[in-house]
């Protein structure tokens, strides 16, 4: 006696055809995206751009303000109002960062720009440690302890402005469906 085949299996093929079909139809290759995502990615980038420069310009003076004081070239008074002065600019943009809408796929870029302000801010903060040294009383002239906190601070504030500039570039120059990702290959392929 011949056996029958099972009903399931046509069945299984025809509703694997019908759920493939709108991938082979013309114009709707992947995922759709609504009608305003030019504008609001345009929008992005310009507000990035705007907090992004100010906040590089920052953290250049505060570099600057940090190698002087590693190099006895500025009075430590003079330094900390400038460095207390970086840091309330730099908290400023840090919220002002915080309140932006950015694209899906940039979320994690976004987030990690964010951090390296965060590791900036926190360098700063050990270069002020570095200069409440200097006050401390009974403290022989020769101690090289505010220069290791300003060493640190320094390194800090530079290696997150670095990473920070990768970032911005790859968030300014995204197109929607590539990879959003900073690494050595992504920076290869830009070079």
């Amino acid at each position: 006696m011949p056996r029958r085949p099972s009903p399931a299996l046509p069945l299984t093929v025809m509703a694997l055809a019908v759920s493939l079909l709108p991938a082979w139809l013309p114009g709707r290759r992947g995922r759709r995206r609504p009608l305003g995502f030019g504008r609001e990615l345009q929008h992005y980038r310009k507000q990035l751009n705007a907090h992004t420069g100010q906040v590089d310009e920052t953290l250049t003076k505060t570099t600057d303000t940090i190698d002087a004081l590693r190099r006895r070239d500025v009075d430590v008074d003079e330094a900390v109002d400038a460095l207390q002065a970086n840091e309330e600019e730099l908290d400023a943009a840090s919220r002002g960062l915080e309140e932006m809408l950015a694209p899906e796929e940039l979320h994690g870029l976004h987030m990690e720009y964010e951090a390296n302000l965060e590791r900036a801010l926190r360098g700063i903060v050990t270069a002020e440690r570095g200069c409440g040294i200097t006050k401390l009383p009974h403290r022989p002239p020769e101690d090289e302890e505010p220069f290791i906190y300003w060493k640190r601070g320094h390194a800090n504030v530079q290696h997150a402005q670095l990473r920070m500039r990768e970032v911005v570039d790859v968030l300014l120059n995204w197109e929607p469906g590539k990879p959003a990702e900073v690494n050595v290959t992504t920076r290869l392929h830009r070079a």
